[in-house]
């Protein structure tokens, strides 16, 4: 079951969620910054921060700084991280991960991915749960409780999610499918707009689901 907290305290804290990065350090920068969290407030990354962008490493070096910074950081993991961890050994990256835009990656190490990557991938979580939403990478089986997704479904997305609604209970924050603008619905909230492609990073805020977006200049 997802890991549930702080159930009780949903008006002492806002939780911001942050779409899919794929490398674009610059736009996550500018988009931290702009950000008017609170030391209490929750930073929910829904994943896929590897691959295609500007800099993959430079992102989870960022990312890395403001868990030392931010109490409340939450990482989860997409499908390029569950790529990448495919091919790790606990020690070191032993080959490229067959997914678009991890040779890049791949390129830009000389073919010698940092340990602390991998290591750091090891600790992103597969789906999260708070007062004001349930927040999974790719999506979760419609008609069914959140908990009962199968990870593998969580991370690269379940037949039927995006085509039907369900009341989950909560709203379903996700990232994984490009969109042109954020998806905002009663039961499912999506904000992958495509950063490494359209230049667009968003973030979404709950309870309230104000959007904040960045763009590349």
């Amino acid at each position: 079951m997802p890991n549930i907290e702080d159930q009780d305290q949903a008006s002492t804290y806002d939780s911001y969620a942050i779409g899919d990065i794929h490398g674009e350090v610059t736009l996550l920068k500018q988009l931290l910054a702009s950000l008017p969290y609170r030391p209490e407030d929750k930073l929910i990354f829904l994943g896929d921060y590897v691959d295609r962008g500007e800099d993959s490493a430079a992102v989870i070096r960022t990312l890395q700084e403001l868990q030392q910074q931010h109490e409340h950081c939450i990482f989860l993991r997409g499908n390029h991280e569950d790529a990448w961890l495919e091919v790790w050994d606990g020690t070191a990256f032993q080959e490229q991960p067959l997914i678009e835009g991890a040779l890049k990656v791949w390129k830009d190490c000389g073919g010698q991915v940092p340990a602390e990557i991998g290591q750091w991938l090891q600790t992103t979580r597969i789906d999260y749960e708070d007062a004001n939403a349930y927040y999974v990478h790719a999506g979760v089986v419609p008609g069914k409780p959140f908990w009962s997704t199968a990870p593998f479904d969580k991370l690269w997305g379940p037949k039927g999610f995006m085509e039907r609604d369900y009341n989950w209970g909560k709203p379903v924050v996700f990232g994984h499918w490009e969109l042109p603008e954020p998806l905002l619905k009663a039961h499912k909230i999506g904000i992958d707009t495509g950063a490494w492609r359209t230049g667009t990073l968003t973030a979404v805020r709950l309870p309230d689901r104000k959007i904040f977006q960045v763009q590349r200049t």
